[in-house]
């Protein structure tokens, strides 16, 4: 009997035991599961890094839409831009590690390549590239043979002009001259001050006068044994740059970006050459009601003029709170004297030192050409993706602006050439010999390259 009892007691025990095992081990194994959810999210999260706060707002979103689609998170940290590519380095071979993606221009990105930081963009099949990419935004990505980045947006030079005062840009700075020439300080021009006016101490500005004449590295900018400073053209076009201070007066220790765009907004100047972010900035004047009122001048036609221009106005064809300006690319000099532009690429770049290179390469892709046709509301930036559709039809000429532009190089030991040359236009600006800057310069680019 009491052996029957006990059996009974140790039978019910093991059950008790039993549930109480099944009980905490359930949680466990869900726990366990929750547990492996959280690792498994934490080694997708992502960090982008970046220089220009101006991308905040678009990256803030994207980030966002990413997410919600695949779940991966991204931490963006904007970060100093003083030796960049360094930083990134350090960071990715310490501890902490380094970021995932990051966005630099062209002319840093060989020398992240030469750091062992890039990882080739083989996300796009080469239909995609040709349909959506012009030419020169992938020579711009692409270094030592490869396409080694996403192109993203692009910044160059153009001409402004004040389609208040004139009504068709000029083909060649020898018709501004000839304009100047004739100009006649009626009532309707009371407030032009400036025939022709541009930040004469900035390269990016100026680079145009020989951009047409030199070879900095060739197609892809990352080529040494392609670079070639001395065509006799070179020379010719500097002469004819210093020459422009004598006819337009443009004091290059006072003159500023900023200075040369509210002149234009304030109808002081007629011509300029500006910068892609430029257009945001007259766009926020027209919207502000910054931009000044030109008076109409009277005709034989009178009141019929008068009312055309009303209706320009609400229209935006001509008017002076829509469309006063009118976008050009930048004129060549004379008829034999041809220009470009000078541009600048920025990309997307995969880290090498990344452990999650496929989730970065589709984060590069998502930011760069599926989510891209926000850049610019949001930021301000022209992509370099063809068929992003723009309220204002003049952004085409920027795009043809672009495609027609020298990069800037990216070969590293061109670094310093911006700075020497922008010391050499300033002292050509003041009267020093033009041949003997430019040898000065073809000189120590020799010997930086040679090394």
């Amino acid at each position: 009997m009491r052996h029957r009892i006990y059996r009974r007691v140790v039978i019910s025990l093991c059950v008790v035991l039993a549930l109480v095992w099944i009980f905490r081990g359930m949680p466990q194994g869900h726990e366990k599961e929750e547990k492996a959810e959280t690792e498994e999210t934490e080694e997708e999260a992502l960090t982008l890094w970046y220089t220009d706060e101006r991308l905040n707002a678009y990256l803030v979103e994207a980030a966002a839409a990413f997410q919600a689609e695949t779940g991966v998170e991204v931490t963006l940290q904007l970060v100093t831009a003083v030796d960049y590519i360094e930083l990134i380095n350090r960071a990715s071979i310490s501890d902490s590690g380094g970021p995932d993606l990051f966005i630099t221009s062209s002319e840093l990105l060989d020398k992240a390549r030469l750091a062992g930081l890039t990882v080739e963009n083989d996300s796009f099949k080469d239909r995609e590239l040709k349909e959506f990419f012009p030419q020169k935004a992938l020579d711009a990505a692409t270094c030592g043979g490869k396409l080694m980045a996403y192109p993203f947006y692009f910044e160059t030079c153009f001409l402004l002009y004040n389609r208040n005062y004139v009504d068709n840009a000029p083909a060649s700075i020898d018709e501004i001259r000839e304009y100047s020439d004739t100009f006649e300080a009626t009532e309707r021009m009371e407030k032009v001050e400036n025939i022709f006016k541009w930040n004469v101490a900035d390269i990016f500005y100026n680079f145009f006068f020989i951009a047409n004449y030199v070879n900095l590295g060739g197609p892809t900018g990352d080529d040494p044994a392609q670079v070639e400073l001395t065509a006799e053209e070179v020379v010719s076009c500097l002469e004819y740059y210093q020459s422009l201070n004598a006819f337009f007066a443009i004091d290059a220790e006072e003159v500023t970006t900023d200075d040369v765009l509210k002149e234009f907004i304030d109808g002081k100047t007629i011509y300029t050459i500006a910068k892609t972010d430029g257009i945001a900035r007259l766009d926020a004047a027209i919207a502000n009601g910054e931009v000044a009122e030109i008076p109409q001048e009277e005709t034989e036609e009178g009141q019929e003029e008068e009312e055309a221009g009303e209706e320009a106005q609400d229209t935006g064809e001509t008017g002076q709170t829509e469309a006063f300006y009118g976008i050009a690319k930048v004129p060549d000099l004379t008829d034999q004297l041809q220009t470009k532009g000078l541009s600048v690429t920025n990309s997307v770049v995969v880290n090498a030192y990344s452990g999650h290179r496929d989730r970065a390469k589709e984060f590069a892709r998502y930011i760069t050409y599926e989510k891209v046709g926000d850049l610019y509301v949001q930021a301000n930036k022209m992509p370099v993706k063809i068929g992003v559709q723009y309220e204002n039809d003049q952004m085409q000429v920027l795009i043809d602006q672009y495609e027609d532009s020298v990069e800037v190089p990216k070969i590293t030991e061109l670094s310093n050439y911006w700075i020497w040359m922008e010391i050499t236009f300033a002292d050509i600006w003041k009267g020093n010999d033009v041949y003997t800057e430019m040898q000065s310069i073809v000189e120590r680019v020799q010997a930086q390259v040679a090394q």
